[in-house]
């Protein structure tokens, strides 16, 4: 059995580039981090959010550029998951995302654009933030899934 982590532990996982090929090996770190971490009833709404964020990055943080690296990391806090994921892609802020038609008929809707309201529906909180660095952007997001660590696998997390 894996030594129990303090509460200041990170782990990372990194890659160079993100692809969509590599969003199994994301998925396979969140749970066996998450599991380790004592957060395992809230894998599958962590598990999802990320991988959207990262799907996300490898369809639109790199047009135009040469993908560059992608560091997630996952810690605990009390009782709750911290998920940041890195790149230097494109700068976008989530708030900035159009809100989704949620009212139309599903065959009227265009294809896409529910990816970031899920993110926020499987999280309690999200913050993104974007500097300027020497080796070029650098854009961060948290997600924060509050109570993680008390979560039922058995119920929503």
């Amino acid at each position: 059995m894996a030594e129990p982590f303090s509460s200041d532990t990170e782990r990372v996982l990194a890659l160079s580039p993100l692809t969509l090929d590599r969003l199994g090996d994301v998925r396979q770190f969140l749970r066996v981090t998450l599991a380790e971490l004592g957060c395992a009833g809230a894998t599958d709404a962590i598990v999802l959010a990320v991988d959207e964020v990262c799907a996300n990055l490898v369809e639109h943080a790199t047009d135009g550029l040469t993908p560059g690296p992608t560091r997630v990391s996952v810690r605990r806090r009390g009782m709750d998951a911290i998920i940041v994921v890195e790149d230097r892609g494109h700068p976008f802020d989530p708030a900035d995302a159009p809100a989704p038609d949620l009212v139309s008929d599903w065959i009227d809707r265009p294809i896409g654009g529910l990816g970031w309201f899920l993110v926020k529906q499987m999280v309690d909180d999200l913050s993104y933030d974007s500097v300027s660095t020497a080796q070029g952007m650098l854009n961060r997001l948290t997600l924060v899934k509050r109570g993680a660590a008390s979560a039922s696998p058995s119920g929503p997390a």
